[in-house]
């Protein structure tokens, strides 16, 4: 059974606010995993985790928050599976950037290359951003395989690249907020999460949960 991926403004609105959350959720993560294993909480905005120093476990910390991204997005696949929440799996699948972390990693950044260095000694970033290209394609297969709009290959390219302009917004935001490596925090904070950031998270949170009961599930069937 296949969906009809819906192209109406509000879904792909829903969409954008669904990657928001899953980004975020790598980083509240990172975030909690550090907080339990590194004595404390660190920090954490849009796009930065910091953890305290001195920290035990810096690797576990580091592992956490891929597991989680690579977790929604195979979740997605295997939800596939079910009718009523067809689409919303076709939607996590992309939301969670899973797809797209191979990127990050030939541009020199990414816990992968991190992780790749420690326990293998790779550090070639085509090399590590094929393996994570590779973790991340099979969700994006069985994606592609339950489009049943008339031009699947364009509904797939369009899913595989809304995410981006996400993140730049994300990046280049944080970076104007908190500096250039998101250590500049100013103002109130709550366990190491910034006002700003708890409200716009909150927010996300709340407009995901009224509008994406509504709207993500099984439109159509071919």
């Amino acid at each position: 059974m296949k969906v009809k991926v819906p192209s109406r403004p509000v879904y792909n609105a829903l969409f954008l606010l669904l990657a928001f959350l899953c980004y975020q959720a790598h980083q509240l993560t990172r975030h909690l995993v550090g907080a339990a294993l590194c004595g404390g909480f660190g920090t954490m905005t849009f796009t930065v985790t910091i953890t305290r120093e001195p920290c035990s476990f810096p690797t576990l910390v580091t592992l956490s928050g891929p597991l989680l991204t690579y977790g929604l997005a195979w979740f997605g696949m295997f939800l596939l599976r079910s009718p009523k929440y067809k689409l919303f799996a076709y939607a996590l699948i992309f939301a969670s950037f899973a797809h797209l972390r191979f990127i990050q990693t030939l541009t020199g950044r990414g816990d992968e290359l991190i992780l790749a260095r420690q326990w293998f000694g790779i550090s070639s970033r085509g090399i590590v951003a094929l393996i994570v290209f590779l973790i991340g394609l099979p969700p994006v297969i069985a994606a592609f395989r339950t489009i049943a709009n008339r031009r699947s290959g364009l509904v797939f390219i369009v899913s595989w690249l809304l995410p981006l302009p996400l993140l730049f917004a994300m990046l280049f935001g944080n970076q104007f907020l908190f500096g250039t490596n998101g250590d500049e925090i100013q103002g109130v904070s709550f366990l190491g999460i910034p006002l700003i950031v708890l409200i716009t998270d909150l927010i996300a949170s709340i407009l995901l949960i009224m509008f994406g009961s509504k709207y993500l599930h099984l439109q159509e069937e071919a």
